[in-house]
């Protein structure tokens, strides 16, 4: 077993180091999907910052562009 970037790739679960990038990043967009329905349902200074840095994380560690990450909140916020 191999260890990346905190979980590891053991070939049952993980098979390679693609495969830990995809999870990752599914979950972090979960994250954000959960932090915009926060900031909708409170509306408050709070909520936005931390779906803010939501967004910031999905930008610069998984290299979303501000359109895609946009596209998520429109999402996040109609559903």
């Amino acid at each position: 077993m191999r260890k990346y970037r905190g979980l590891y790739i053991d070939h049952v679960y993980f098979h390679n180091t693609a495969e830990i990038d995809e999870y990752l990043k599914a979950q972090a967009i979960k994250s954000y999907k959960r932090a915009i329905k926060a900031f909708c349902n409170h509306m408050d200074m709070e909520h936005s910052i931390y779906a803010d840095k939501q967004a910031e994380c999905l930008n610069k560690q998984f290299g979303m562009s501000w359109t895609e990450i946009e596209e998520i909140e429109i999402e996040a916020m109609t559903a």
